[in-house]
């Protein structure tokens, strides 16, 4: 099965009731006017939860003082 992708317009239309297709371009128009940009997400087979240093590891057996 294809993922179906959505354009940065339909994303932020369907923020709206009715899938308000004016005030997407609005914003889009006005993100643009600001000097944003809407560009597509680089997407990467990164693990869900990052390994977290030794460090940091806060499950220790230490008691809580």
């Amino acid at each position: 099965m294809r993922e179906r992708k959505l354009s940065a317009r339909e994303v932020i239309a369907r923020s709206y009731p009715s899938w308000d297709y004016i005030m997407a371009d609005r914003l889009i128009a006005w993100l643009d006017e600001c000097g944003y940009q809407i560009v597509e997400k680089q997407h990467t087979d990164a693990p869900l939860v990052p390994n977290a240093p030794a460090h940091e590891n806060r499950h220790s057996q230490e008691p809580i003082r």
